[in-house]
């Protein structure tokens, strides 16, 4: 088997995989313990990756970004978490009837919020990016010569996969999940580094600005006017 028939098997399998977790984690929806089988998932899906990544094909960790992190990782995550979240929900908000943002903000000091927002949204964003902006780009650009090719390639995996969890097409989630790809996939290339920790800041901080902190932002945009 040639090595680029043997990176094709590997994002295929990998991604059939993902697909079925993908579907099962629908059928738990109504279950009580839903939270924590995401969460078995999500671990076991990493663990996955990293095994394959070190084991199968014997390349360090930081081949597919998962690096040490840095004052500098901290602040690009920062900056893209701000950017994509002005992205998502300015032209959302303007052209639609749809609101990306909660009406206010939810308190930081109920736990359930914590749990859900923090422990499930997140450890769902970080395996996102191990898998899809980590492993698969990776893959893909040893595959492919073009980057758009790669970019929207990246997107369609990603989006599929999102939509396997509630089988209802979204136009905003489709918008979504698009800007996010371009966005981040442009940072991955921009960057020799190649770190996707500050894309999982990125994650986290727009799950927080879409929980309805983004006021702040907007106070301080209009601020200057």
């Amino acid at each position: 088997m040639t090595a680029k028939n043997k990176i094709r098997l590997q994002i295929t399998l990998i991604y059939i995989f993902v697909l079925l977790m993908g579907f099962l984690l629908r059928n738990y929806e109504t279950n009580k313990h839903y939270q924590w089988v995401i969460i078995f998932i999500s671990i076991f899906e990493i663990a996955m990756i990293c095994y394959i990544t070190g084991k199968v094909d014997g390349e360090p960790l930081s081949s597919i970004g998962l690096r040490s992190g840095s004052i500098t990782d901290i602040i690009h995550g920062i900056v893209l978490g701000i950017v994509l979240y002005l992205l998502y929900s300015v032209p959302v908000e303007l052209f639609t009837n749809v609101s990306v943002t909660a009406d206010y903000p939810l308190p930081f000091n109920e736990m359930p919020f914590l749990y859900t927002l923090l422990l499930i949204s997140f450890v769902n964003k970080i395996t996102d990016e191990v898998i899809f902006r980590g492993y698969i780009f990776t893959k893909l650009n040893q595959l492919l010569s073009s980057k758009w090719s790669v970019i929207l390639i990246s997107f369609l995996l990603i989006y599929v996969i999102n939509l396997s969890k509630t089988l209802r097409f979204n136009g905003v989630n489709m918008y979504g999940a698009f800007i996010t790809t371009v966005l981040y996939c442009y940072y991955l290339y921009s960057f020799s580094r190649k770190s996707i920790i500050p894309l999982i800041i990125s994650d986290g901080l727009l799950i927080i600005l879409r929980a309805g902190y983004g006021y702040i932002i907007w106070e301080a945009i209009y601020s200057f006017f």
